[in-house]
């Protein structure tokens, strides 16, 4: 206590310190990093291996196998998932959570060099692999930019300026233009003029690729400089292709234009795009650096855009689709009042039941603790954000736990009659320790939060942070603050000074009196009494909802809509603008983004995320705010699937189950794709029969199998003409989606070079077996052709005809047959595995995923597997197990820290196992208030639990320590040191449990915090009656404690 005489002889000093505490809590708010959510790193790399042409068992053996084998050898690899599919290959690298941020980078260099040495292994006809190692970013400004009257190029044309203006803006990290359409320069070429005139594609080709380059000639000594010399290309407009020459082999020279027609257009089909409200748009999404203060980067980014915006032609508009900046103020605000709400709840009690002063000095510490605690987690490197306001809400009572302690021994010894030198002083003499020991307790039960390294642990991490922090110095202002502060505002004496026989003497105090004597009297019934409730609330846990991650309270939802593999991607689009008509005629939907191909950017934490495809598209509905949200969701899926029964239609909230597809999944895994269909085909009509599954949601990641078209080459007839499988497939591709034939530089972009061949008319070749192919060169002449050529015999044009032949496809392939193939084929650490996914029944109050595991579990864990695969439980279940697998991973850790501070403190295991007893009593509070309220059990719930760990104990320990205190100091029996301590404690455990409760009240409608407010408001009501009734009456059974005869 040498602190606090210190101060009491500086009161200047004092109040001082506490201004400057103030002052600097203040500046620190205001400077702090301050995001929505807290930053969760994605320890993940992607790795993308185009491969044209192949299909997805081919790519599976020649790129996924080779690659898995070399990225599996890195260090701290966790997983390896490949995604095979016609023409490529994705593989994403999980690297293991206890992976540091720092370190991480350095990961990923190995990564790329694993990936550039393994790429000239890579079969002929691969691309260069693509390493994507920026999934971390998170794109929380995103804007759409459409444009009245205008195409595409003036679009994106502007969208570049917009995206220059806005990349100065300070805190813009990078900034991506998704959606734009793009621009293709189509040669078409009729199959009648193949031939004619000596006029082959691959000419045209060469031509193409040759004119659209600028090529490199070395360097040019003038002097004593060097200066480089190039030959420029010879197009840049659709009027110089088509004016390009080429040279026959009889000596004529043919325009292109002659024999082609040459347009300029969009790429068909249409397999990426972005609309708004049915209307063509970009979007242009921003990440920020990390940084950054989130809501002064949104204010710079909107003026720099409105200022930009001045500078577009009329009819240009943006709007925002998703703006995390007014989502961080949103949440900033809305937890800052409910923080400020709290406070004054909790003072306003204090006044109440402890008097105004009294109530003012212990609320003037609550705010000091708040202030002061901010500039040092700003020191630890903290953000502002839900979760670590949440956090001095969740802390509110234990915050003033500490003052109270100190300012009822001193209103007590007051009353009695002490002089100030002695009433100022004791209390804090007597508690410190039992207080700075209970106060670590406190924080400590959040340690497995904070070292638990997925990404809850580090999504709730700054719990652990913020309350170390605010608890400690609750402990000191307690022990300096309170007492300086009863001095100066507390009047010296008592007016009516009473006896010591008054004290204490309410009605609370004589009923809990009376309580205590009656109920150790009858020890053996309580007790019983008590752990046959106990076991009935623990019965009781088994009814509530299990429902691991708690939705976000979003007014947006997104609808996910998948069609079959080999619907067109211009008929994909079609449907999903039509999608949108029809979800923007109901008045309650504010607008509708549809997003084409994949989603549009990461654009948020919580983002559900999928792979996409030309067949894959998404709605992004927004809604008037979030009750909203789920009046609609039922009414819109209803609507969606019946009106477009050909696709998949699923609508997802924003949670953190974003690695998942589905709620419920099941994996097999083994080497036969047909085994793994039909143990998956088993698994997905179990499901089908479980009351709690929605039957429609039912299906594999696999897909059905996608129909494919395979020419069946013939190689005697076909090299007899000089037709390779190459040149087959050239036909094949000039003829349906058109062949790459070089590219053109038009300014800043690159426009592809497309060679169509066509009928004369313009129309695609119907028939497959009329579509031409030729030889890129055949010049297996025979001496005699040679010889008459030369002499003169054989004309030129014949010559010609011999060495630049086509020829049908009929000609050149024994037939054209029609197979079902795998559309997409997934792997698992080097093991073929296919998942059977499905999503509880929404129709259905009760389903759970938790709920639909159960119902499904022992059937499907009783389907025989055949040796060499194996069955295992994943989805939100295995991301459930991991979050609980690791917090459980340190309780041995936070089990031996209270033991350790509780024999310090006591130095007695009866009086440990004493307070570790009253610990599953919370259940008989927390069930009741899950099962009537029907709240789920959520993530935060447990967190939740493990507060009220923390408040039960600080509350036992200085009720324990009180007991000893009367038997040693004041040498009471035994039986009136148990009966006095608790009364004494009546007044600081109900002002703890009641300050506590009541600041909870703000949290109760908030849908993340929402059920982890109502278990420490339950867990917390009889939480006090387990201290105050219930653990006199176990010390009174533990150490054979009886009631005197003569009492």
């Amino acid at each position: 206590m040498k602190m606090t005489e210190f101060f009491m002889r500086r009161p200047v000093l004092f109040w001082s310190l506490m201004g400057a505490i103030l002052v600097a809590g203040f500046l620190s708010f205001l400077y702090m990093p301050k995001l929505e959510d807290p930053a969760v790193a994605v320890k993940q790399a992607m790795v993308v291996v185009p491969y044209p042409g192949a299909s997805a068992h081919e790519v599976e053996l020649e790129v996924a196998q080779l690659m898995e084998d070399e990225l599996r050898a890195l260090p701290e690899v966790k997983k390896v998932k490949s995604e095979c599919r016609n023409g490529s290959a994705i593989l994403t690298v999980e690297f293991q959570m206890t992976v540091l941020n720092r370190d991480l980078e350095q990961h990923f260099d190995l990564l790329r060099r694993k990936v550039n040495d393994v790429a000239s292994r890579l079969p002929q006809g691969c691309y260069e692999p693509v390493v994507i190692d920026d999934m971390m970013d998170v794109y929380g400004i995103f804007y759409a930019l459409t444009a009245d009257g205008y195409q595409y190029p003036e679009m994106y044309r502007y969208a570049k300026y917009l995206r220059r203006e806005l990349l100065d803006v300070k805190g813009v990290k990078r900034i991506n233009i998704v959606g734009n359409r793009d621009e293709v320069i189509n040669i078409f070429l009729s199959k009648e003029q193949i031939a004619r005139n000596g006029v082959i594609p691959t000419q045209i080709a060469s031509a193409l690729q040759q004119a659209g380059k600028t090529v490199n000639a070395g360097k040019y000594l003038a002097d004593k400089e060097r200066i480089a010399l190039y030959v420029d290309s010879a197009t840049d407009e659709v009027e110089q292709i088509r004016n390009l020459e080429i040279r026959t082999m009889d000596g004529r020279q043919l325009r292109i234009g002659d024999v082609a027609r040459v347009e300029r257009g969009y790429a068909t089909p249409q397999r990426n795009g972005f609309f708004v409200d049915g209307k063509p748009a970009l979007a242009l999404c921003i990440a920020m650096e990390s940084s950054a203060i989130v809501p002064e980067v949104g204010e710079a980014v909107d003026a720099r855009l409105e200022e930009a915006m001045r500078h577009l032609p009329a009819g240009f508009h943006t709007e925002k689709i998703f703006f995390q900046p007014d989502k961080v103020d949103e949440a900033i605000s809305s937890f800052m009042w409910n923080l400020l709400e709290s406070v004054l709840i909790v003072i306003l009690v204090l006044i109440f039941t402890m008097g105004f002063r009294s109530g003012l000095i212990i609320g003037f510490g609550l705010v000091l603790t708040v202030a002061v605690s901010f500039p040092i987690l700003l020191m630890c490197g903290t953000t502002l954000q839900r979760i670590s306001l949440g956090a001095f809400i969740v802390a509110m009572g234990m915050l003033v736990d500490n003052a109270v302690v100190i300012m009822d021994g001193i209103l007590i010894d007051k009353k009695r009659g002490l002089p100030p030198k002695t009433y100022l002083y004791r209390i804090g003499r007597n508690t410190a320790m039992p207080l700075l020991g209970a106060t670590i307790i406190a924080a400590s039960t959040f340690l497995g939060v904070y070292l638990s390294p997925d990404s809850a642990g580090e999504y709730a991490g700054d719990l652990f942070l913020v309350l170390c922090v605010s608890l400690l110095a609750s402990w000191v202002l307690a022990l300096v603050q309170v007492p300086v502060c009863a001095k100066a505002w507390l009047p010296i004496r008592e007016k009516n000074r009473q006896g010591g026989t008054s004290v204490m003497n309410s009605p609370v105090h004589r009923f809990v009196r009376r309580t205590i004597a009656f109920l150790v009297g009858y020890k053996r019934t309580t007790i019983a009494v008590a752990v046959a409730a106990l076991a009935l609330c623990v019965f009781g846990m088994t009814r509530v909802r299990n429902l691991f991650f708690p939705d976000f309270d979003y007014k947006q939802f997104v609808v996910e809509c998948f069609f079959p593999s080999a619907t067109d991607a211009d008929q994909v689009r079609d449907r999903l603008l039509e999608m949108s008509d029809s979800v923007r005629r109901n008045p309650d939907v504010e607008r509708v983004a549809v997003s084409q191909g994949s989603a549009p950017a990461h654009y948020c934490l919580v983002r559900p995320m999928t792979s996409g495809g030309d067949c894959y598209g998404e709605l992004i509905v927004d809604c008037p705010d979030y009750k909203t949200v789920l009046k609609q969701i039922p009414a819109i899926r209803r609507q969606l699937r019946e009106a477009f029964p050909e696709a998949y239609i699923r609508i997802r909230k924003y949670n953190f189950s974003i690695s998942t597809s589905h709620a419920v999944e099941v994996e097999f895994s083994g080497p036969d794709p047909a085994v793994l269909r039909q143990l998956s085909a088993q698994a997905e009509q179990i499901m089908r029969s479980s009351p709690y599954v929605d039957a429609y949601s039912v299906e594999n990641n696999w897909k059905p199998k996608g129909k494919a078209l395979v020419a069946e080459y013939n190689q005697q007839d076909a090299l007899r003409a000089g037709i390779s499988r190459e040149d087959v497939a050239n036909g094949l591709l000039a003829a349906t989606e058109g062949m790459p034939v070089g590219v053109l530089n038009d300014q800043d972009r690159t426009i592809m070079l497309n060679l169509q061949v066509r009928n004369a008319d313009g129309s695609p070749i119907r028939n497959l077996e009329e579509i031409p192919v030729w030889s890129t060169m055949n010049l297996r002449l025979t001496n005699e052709d040679l010889q008459g050529a030369l002499a003169g015999g054989q004309g030129m044009s014949e010559l010609q005809d011999r060495m630049f032949r086509s020829m049908p496809l009929g000609n050149a392939v024994r037939n054209i047959r029609l197979d079902w193939d795998e559309d997409v084929v997934l792997r698992m650490n080097g093991r073929r595995v296919i998942e059977a996914e499905c999503d509880p029944n929404p129709d259905c109050p009760d389903a759970t995923p938790a709920k639909v595991v159960a119902s499904i579990q022992p059937a499907i864990e009783a389907i025989p597997l055949p040796e060499g695969y194996a069955m295992r439980w994943v989805g939100e279940g295995e991301l459930q197990g991991e979050a609980i697998g690791n917090l459980m991973k340190y309780l041995p850790l936070t089990i031996f820290l209270i033991l350790a501070i509780l024999l310090l403190l006591f130095n007695s295991w009866r009086k440990v196992l004493l307070i570790l007893l009253c610990f599953p009593f919370v259940f008989c509070g927390i069930t009741p208030s899950l099962l009537i309220t029907g709240q789920p059990l959520t993530f935060m719930a447990i967190i939740g639990m493990m507060g009220l760990i923390g408040m039960m104990v600080k509350n036992a320990i200085v009720l324990v320590d009180e007991i000893n205190r009367q038997q040693k100091e004041e040498h009471q029996l035994p039986y009136t040191a148990v009966i006095e301590a608790t009364v004494s404690r009546v007044r600081p455990v109900l002002m703890a449990s009641l300050t506590t409760i009541v600041g909870m009240i703000p949290l109760v409608g908030d849908p993340m915090y929402g059920s982890m407010a109502l278990t420490i408001m339950g867990g917390l009501t009889v939480g006090t009656i387990i201290t105050l009734i219930l653990l006199p009456v176990f010390y009174a059974a533990m150490f054979r404690i009886r009631k005197p005869q003569n009492v």
